[in-house]
């Protein structure tokens, strides 16, 4: 299995692969339903049957059973849509979302090295931004400023302050990451205050998010 990516979609968390595959377990969890029951239908069936024709591929190879931490049935890209549509019609089209933008987020292993890459160069500028800014203003900078700038740009980000695991990010998430920075150091450059930064960057992201089509929020 490589490795997850959280979703979040009305309050409440999907988790799909950075190759797109779909936990179909916990998302059922979440309607109380069970794969099983979408999968004993003779409709699914015949779909799946078909689909893997389509593919040219077996149909089993189309689920994955996991057990332990993020464990479950997790279905093929191809598939989860077709499964979160018994669920509910809006999480389909927002799953159908998510995994257009993972499936073109990561392009090539090489792209998202280079994005990865970039995204890191970025926030040591933000650093040194900000460091700049405090020395304009008379201040000394400490080691919990630089990790308050970090948080802040996570929680833009992803919607939380907990520290990012930037390898799970795609290369679409990255893109925006490394957009974050560098509209936080302009920011910084104007001696605009935390709680200014803040909502001047979560307006930005949500139009970025909108210019690169990535509804997907990663944690």
């Amino acid at each position: 299995m490589s490795k997850l990516i959280q979703a979040d979609f009305n309050g409440q968390t999907m988790h799909f692969t950075a190759d797109a595959w779909f936990n179909a377990t916990d998302a059922a969890e979440k309607y109380g339903k069970r794969p099983v029951d979408w999968l004993s239908q003779d409709g699914t069936r015949e779909y799946i049957a078909t689909l893997a024709d389509m593919l040219k591929c077996e149909p089993g190879s189309l689920l994955k059973t996991k057990r332990g931490n993020n464990g479950g049935t997790w279905m093929h890209p191809k598939l989860a849509v077709a499964f979160s549509r018994w669920l509910d019609t809006r999480l389909a089209i927002w799953c159908d979302m998510q995994i257009d933008g993972l499936i073109r987020g990561h392009a090539g292993v090489g792209d998202w090295q280079s994005a990865r890459i970039e995204a890191a160069s970025r926030f040591r500028g933000v650093c040194d931004m900000l460091n700049l800014s405090r020395q304009a203003d008379g201040k000394t900078t400490a080691r919990h400023h630089y990790s308050n700038e970090a948080l802040l740009i996570n929680e833009v980000l992803t919607g939380s302050r907990a520290p990012l695991v930037r390898n799970s990010l795609s290369k679409v998430d990255l893109r925006l990451l490394e957009l974050l920075e560098a509209q936080d150091m302009v920011l910084l450059g104007r001696s605009t205050t935390y709680e200014e930064r803040k909502q001047a960057l979560q307006s930005f992201a949500q139009a970025q998010r909108q210019r690169l089509a990535i509804p997907l929020r990663v944690a």
